[in-house]
């Protein structure tokens, strides 16, 4: 009889459950307003989400903002309704310490940093949809406007390594996330440079942005080997790509032993002309997808346990 396989280790998913790309105007079931995200955060906890990945907006016209009123106003009430573990992108603010205000106010499991800039081809996200029209002024301004062809992220090196340190100091844990293969050097550099960062690493690839690396396989591959060649195996990688093949890219994260990402941040649509109709849908997919290939996924304990997060 042959020796029996050691199992492969189950896939943690994140479910990334509102962002600041996405518009109002691009699905009614975009949640925007704290008890929207709250309602449909918890909801894909209860169906296989072990990480909640979230953002917060302008309840009156779904804007992106970082004030730390409108994250009280979901945050606790996700955390006190289920189990998963809490991640806040760090993301919105003109300085390190703008982006980490809401972070340490709420103090979240997880703070997400994002380790390089980018031309943003932002314009590309309509396109996408084919939409022309829009409910609120400041969608049509973001999407369609003189900035949507300007826009570079900016995550400079200064900025980057004084997040890093303030969340390390602060002692939350880190995701890195990574929007083509020169960010992988960007956080080895800040690596070799600040001491204190939680191990293992949590490294995520941000993929399809029209400006970074796209979600076609063999560029998740070349990412993977990277990251493995830079930092060893002591790191645990998410894969989740943009728009349409959001979902391609969960698989073949799944398929390629790493963890993945879905949600309603990412992409809108189920198929060409149908809308998933919350985020609960997305992790139901893509669990049943893993399944059909018995790959398991994670419970928020053992995510805790991989993330080397204290249990709850």
């Amino acid at each position: 009889m042959a020796a029996s396989k050691s199992a492969p280790k189950p896939v943690i998913v994140t479910c990334a459950a509102t962002g600041a790309g996405l518009t109002p105007s691009m699905s009614p079931y975009l949640p925007i307003t704290p008890d929207q995200i709250a309602e449909q955060a918890i909801a894909a906890a209860k169906v296989g989400a072990a990480v909640l990945h979230l953002h917060a907006r302008n309840p009156e016209d779904g804007r992106p903002t970082n004030d730390v009123a409108v994250w009280e106003r979901f945050v606790p009430r996700i955390r006190d309704s289920c189990d998963a573990v809490i991640n806040m992108s760090a993301s919105l603010g003109a300085t390190a310490e703008d982006r980490a205000k809401a972070v340490l106010a709420l103090r979240p499991e997880i703070a997400t940093v994002i380790v390089g800039s980018m031309n943003y081809g932002r314009f590309k996200k309509a396109q996408d949809l084919g939409m022309t029209e829009f409910k609120y002024e400041w969608e049509r301004e973001l999407l369609t406007g003189e900035g949507a062809y300007s826009v570079v992220t900016q995550n400079t090196f200064a900025k980057i390594g004084r997040l890093i340190e303030i969340l390390v100091d602060h002692d939350i844990a880190i995701e890195f996330e990574c929007y083509d293969v020169g960010h992988l050097y960007i956080l080895e550099y800040h690596l070799n440079k600040i001491k204190g960062v939680k191990r293992p690493l949590i490294i995520q690839f941000l993929t399809g942005i029209l400006g970074g690396i796209p979600s076609h396989i063999e560029h998740l591959l070349h990412m993977k080997h990277t990251t493995e060649r830079l930092f060893g195996p002591d790191f645990e990688l998410f894969i989740h790509g943009t728009g349409p093949q959001n979902m391609k890219a969960a698989a073949f994260g799944g398929m390629i032993g790493t963890n993945i990402r879905v949600g309603q941040e990412d992409n809108l649509l189920e198929r060409d002309g149908v809308l998933f109709r919350s985020n609960a849908e997305q992790v139901e997919k893509i669990t049943r997808i893993l399944n059909e290939f018995a790959i398991t996924t994670a419970t928020p304990a053992q995510a805790r346990e991989r993330l080397g997060l204290a249990a709850r």
